[in-house]
């Protein structure tokens, strides 16, 4: 669904306008002497961002499931009697829209909770080092360079100024894709547990944005994932905004876009991964 997608971009949109007016409120030569504080606002953003991004995502595979099972599921957020309609409820509160609505007619219960409990600590350990590749250690080789770079130059030389600019702006991009990644990872991994424990799922299909990447394309070029260990993974990176729609039933309808990629991928006819990226951008173009 085209909500639960803009839904999850929204949450990572957000993440990212809170860590951009905090990098804002420091200067490029003072985030060295930042760095403690930094790091609670990034963790803290990302942690608030992704709660959400999880509580969209049950809401999403539990709407899902029901519309096409006709059955519930229960585990987090579930509550007695619910039906489409409350369904619908939940999932419109949790985008922030009223995308779609149904009868109030209870639905037959699954009582199995097929999505595991938040493991905090294990997120609070990715996001830590995440933010030390993607700032502490970056800011630390910055530091270092330096001297050899400008030696003495004055705070206000043109040359410095620029440097720092260019510095920063990088530092910005890096962290704010890969803290989108951790913030709707939160989503796509509580849908990846779930189809994994829940008898009623078959699988998956990638679902990408308008214009995705080389690698994405590719991966919706799949078609269905069919679900076993093997193919639990999904393979996000920064800035992709690529979300696992979950399959219940034979009677799926992919997207015209998995097919579009999958029949370029039939043309391509084979080569390597990079040769695919050159295929790929030089056929999207024309």
């Amino acid at each position: 669904m085209a909500a639960y997608q803009l839904a999850q971009q929204a949450l990572a949109g957000e993440f990212a306008a809170r860590w951009a007016e905090t990098l804002a409120a420091v200067e490029a030569r003072e985030i060295a002497g930042s760095l403690t504080e930094l790091e609670a606002e990034w963790s803290a953003a990302v942690r608030e961002s992704a709660a959400a991004s999880r509580v969209l995502s049950i809401a999403f595979y539990r709407l899902v499931r029901a519309l096409e099972t006709g059955r519930v599921i229960g585990g987090p957020g579930y509550r007695p009697g619910a039906s489409l309609g409350s369904l619908w409820a939940d999932f419109n509160r949790a985008t922030g829209k009223r995308t779609g609505s149904g009868p109030s007619t209870a639905l037959p219960m699954d009582t199995r909770d097929p999505f595991p409990a938040e493991d905090l600590a294990r997120e609070a350990r990715r996001a830590e080092e995440t933010f030390r590749h993607q700032v502490a250690d970056r800011v630390a080789a910055h530091e270092r360079e330096r001297p050899a770079r400008h030696g003495s130059s004055a705070l206000d030389d043109p040359a410095l100024v620029a440097w720092e600019k260019e510095f920063a702006e990088s530092l910005k991009t890096g962290s704010t894709g890969a803290g989108g990644m951790l913030v709707q990872d939160a989503g796509r991994d509580a849908i990846h547990a779930a189809l994994q424990d829940d008898p009623g799922a078959i699988g998956y299909y990638r679902k990408t944005d308008a214009s995705p990447c080389y690698f994405c394309a590719l991966m919706a070029g799949r078609g269905a994932v069919y679900k076993s260990k093997r193919t639990a993974a999904f393979g996000a990176h920064p800035h992709c905004h690529c979300q696992a729609v979950p399959i219940f039933s034979r009677r799926y309808q992919l997207p015209a876009e998995n097919g579009k990629f999958s029949r370029m991928w039939r043309d391509f006819g084979g080569g390597s991964l990079a040769d695919w990226r050159t295929y790929y951008s030089t056929t999207t173009k024309t």
